[in-house]
Formats: C-alpha cells, sequence, structure tokens
C-alpha cells in the first residue's frame, strides 16, 4: 500500500476499520456504503462519485486517533443500580444507561438518543433515534458486535441545535468526536455516554452460534448476556422462529472471542472511554455490588455531572474508587499488552503507528523497536493467526488451541503450587 492514498481505502487496508460507518456519514459525496467481508462490515468506495476531499479518513477512529492517557486527579466514580426493577431486571448489568436516557428524554433535557435495537444480526447492527415515550427494552443488554453509528452522526451534524445522547464504545466516540472537529462544531448539546470496552467482535461469533440449532429452527434472537439464562450479569440466550430457546454458558463466548475480534482491538488502549462525559460499564470492584448487578459510572465533565446530578434519584448509588475501577478491569497490563502489539504494527508498517496515524520519525521508531521482545512477536503472530481462523470459521480447530491453551495454564498453575510445597 502506497503512503498516497488518503481516503478509507487506507484504513481497510491495514486492517484498522472499526465499522463504525462515522466515514459515510461525513463523506459529502454519498459515495460510501459497507459491505460485509472477513465477517465484519468494511466501507467501499464508488470511485466514480469520490471527490477526493479525504474527510472519511480525517475522522477514522481505526486510523486517526491519538490516545492521551487521563490526567484526572480524582475523577467523581460511582457504584449505581437503577431503583426501576423491571429495566434491572433486563440490564446487563446496573441499567443505567436505559434508565438515565428515559429519565432525560421524558424531562424533555434531551430531544433524541440514538441506541441499538433488536437481537438479530443477520445484517449490520447500528442504531436508530428514540424520543420521548419510545419504548427501550429493544435497546438494553450489551452488544459485542460493531455497530454502525452512521445515522447518528449524520443526525448531529445537520442538528446542531438538538440537545442528542450519543452512546458508544471508544472508537465511535472517538469518531464523533473527529467528525465534530473537522466541522467546526462544539459538543456543547451532545451528551456522549462511553461504553467501557475490552474488544469488539466480528459477525463470526454470531455465526459460531447460530450452529446450535433446536429442531431446525433458525435464530431469531441472540442475547450475548441475559439475566434469564442464569449468572449475575447472564448468559448466553438463543431464540428461535419456532418460539423455543437454549441457554448456554458465558464460558461458550469466551471459548472462541480471542478468534472472533476485529484486528483493531488488538491495538486501542481506550478501555475506559477518555473522552466520554459518562463512562459506564459492569461493576467488577465486588464492592457495593449486587446479585441483580450494579454499574461503574466515571463521571468526566461537566455535561456528565449536570446529567448525573438530574437523574441521581432513579439509582441507588455509592461513591466509588477510580483506582478499583483501573484495577478491575486490569487497565495496566492491558496498556502494556497493547502498546507492545502498536510497536510491532509500526515496525511491519514502515514506521506508522495506529495510535498516531501517521509515519512517525524514523530514529525514535528504531530505538522503541528495539523493546520489543521475541516473546512478544510470538504473541502477536499467534494474535493474529487466531484471526485467520476466525474469519475461516475454523471452529474446531478454535475449540482445540483454546482447550490445548487451558491446559496449558493449569500446568503452570499446577508447577507453581508443587514449588511452593518444596519450599514449604
Amino acid at each position: 500500500m502506497t503512503e498516497t492514498i488518503q481516503n478509507i481505502d487506507r484504513t481497510t487496508e491495514d486492517g484498522l476499520c472499526t465499522s463504525c460507518g462515522i466515514c459515510a456519514a461525513v463523506c459529502p459525496a454519498s459515495c460510501i456504503h459497507f459491505e460485509r467481508q472477513k465477517e465484519t462490515y468494511l466501507p467501499v468506495i464508488d470511485d466514480k462519485k469520490c471527490i477526493r476531499c479525504g474527510k472519511c479518513l480525517k475522522v477514522c477512529p481505526g486510523y486517526s486517533y491519538t490516545y492521551h492517557a487521563e490526567q484526572e486527579d480524582a475523577p467523581a466514580c460511582f457504584s449505581v443500580q437503577a431503583k426501576d426493577k423491571k429495566i434491572l431486571k433486563n440490564a446487563s448489568s446496573g441499567g443505567l444507561v436505559t434508565a438515565m436516557i428515559r429519565k432525560l428524554l421524558q424531562d424533555g433535557q434531551y430531544h433524541v438518543a440514538f441506541l441499538v435495537t433488536g437481537y438479530n444480526y443477520e445484517n449490520q447492527a447500528e442504531t436508530r433515534p428514540f424520543y420521548k415515550g419510545d419504548s427501550l427494552r429493544q435497546s438494553q443488554q450489551s452488544r459485542y458486535l460493531p455497530v454502525s453509528q452512521q445515522k447518528a452522526v449524520r443526525y448531529i451534524l445537520d442538528n446542531p441545535e438538538e440537545r442528542i445522547i450519543f452512546v458508544g464504545t471508544s472508537c465511535a466516540v472517538h469518531g464523533l468526536c473527529n467528525a465534530l472537529k473537522i466541522n467546526g462544531r462544539s459538543r456543547e448539546n451532545v451528551l456522549i455516554i462511553g461504553l467501557f470496552c475490552n474488544q469488539a467482535m466480528t459477525y463470526s461469533i454470531y455465526e459460531y452460534m447460530k450452529r446450535y440449532r433446536r429442531w431446525n429452527s433458525p435464530v431469531k434472537a441472540f442475547h450475548f448476556w441475559d439475566k434469564r439464562a442464569g449468572g449475575r450479569t447472564g448468559n448466553i440466550r438463543l431464540e428461535f422462529q419456532n418460539g423455543t430457546h437454549v441457554h448456554l454458558p458465558a464460558r461458550e463466548k469466551a471459548l472462541v472471542s480471542d478468534f472472533c475480534r476485529q484486528e483493531r482491538c488488538l491495538y486501542c488502549m481506550d478501555k475506559l472511554n477518555v473522552e466520554a462525559d459518562l463512562s459506564v460499564g459492569d461493576n467488577y470492584t465486588q464492592k457495593n455490588d449486587s446479585p441483580e448487578g450494579s454499574s461503574n459510572m466515571i463521571v468526566r465533565t461537566m455535561s456528565g455531572r449536570n446529567a448525573w446530578e438530574y437523574c441521581r434519584e432513579e439509582f441507588l448509588a455509592f461513591n466509588s474508587d477510580y483506582a478499583d475501577i483501573k484495577s478491575s478491569q486490569h487497565i495496566d497490563r492491558r496498556l502494556e499488552n497493547q502498546q507492545m502489539n502498536n510497536l510491532l504494527f509500526a515496525q511491519r508498517h514502515g514506521g506508522r503507528t495506529v495510535e498516531e496515524g501517521v509515519p512517525c520519525d524514523l530514529a525514535s521508531f528504531a530505538q522503541s523497536v528495539q523493546k520489543v521482545t521475541r516473546k512478544a512477536r510470538r504473541q502477536y503472530d499467534r494474535q493474529l493467526a487466531d484471526l485467520k481462523l476466525g474469519e475461516r470459521h475454523a471452529y474446531g480447530l478454535m475449540r482445540w488451541k483454546r482447550i490445548v491453551k487451558f491446559g496449558e495454564m493449569c500446568c503452570g498453575w499446577l508447577l507453581v503450587k508443587l514449588r511452593f510445597y518444596r519450599r514449604a
């Protein structure tokens, strides 16, 4: 690939697309559409219509954003659970996002919210507008698939006076911020609720789960986490068109997660969504939790604080510690792994790093590459090879590799125990 490519093709050729759809939202020639390739949705440009403006590349969060480590000394953090039992029962964790959006729309604080709806993924998941009085039930629960934010971002850009709620993972939030910036817009009228994100999966996970058929009936709905399937935050629930359903343990998703993730997730360091007004995720701190589930929330901006204070009576809330949230989400270990992957990506792409998205200084690059260990290179190659298995639907080999890895972990644990007892 040459350095002269200055449109979204550069992102797709490097395998960095997040399928967010924001490039299509800002395209003035409307020449970008998405097609399913390699079990994900990638942008395709109509070269006859393209005017070579480069906007699509400038907003792309897969190619063009720089992660800034958090600088807050003590951001306000909470453990939260919705008081509304219906919302809580249908939520993946504490029902925070749904209860807050319902309150803000109901009272006219915001005009519209863009959320995902439905649980069938034969086509790409996308957000749609929700207004005052609309039921939010079908928008609940976590989706681990890439979601198109094309309609949301286009609506935000076309309606600067409306107060809009935007919900998304860190890549979508960075893309929205890029789009606002190149259009000379502030985010004053947009409340950004950012979701904690470990990784987004390709649609191969959906194809994998569809193999669990009940009396040859096609899948009608696939729930990644559903409390009806048991567990604190739920297990997997598959519903079929003939009215039956089946519950699967959460480990079925974990078994193939390394094979079904997007390549861009190997490099992303923004798990806690630092550009959002409010960052929200599952409460893994083991503090102020309950069997019904709860959420952690980080309040980052004045807009986020105002929204939270307005809705606070809707929740059971406890003060939480930012260090506990970071520790429970394994942020330090994740940053170390992702930084190493970024160096390896730069080494194999002529010095261009993922986080900067532009050619970097080759002298400093040459020095940084020396930090890459042989073990890190092997791990990176193994991760890329695993992604290829997911694209090929090599499910039998995927399961076998996971079993071998689990066996290696058990052997390592036994060796540690044996050494401990010998010393004792």
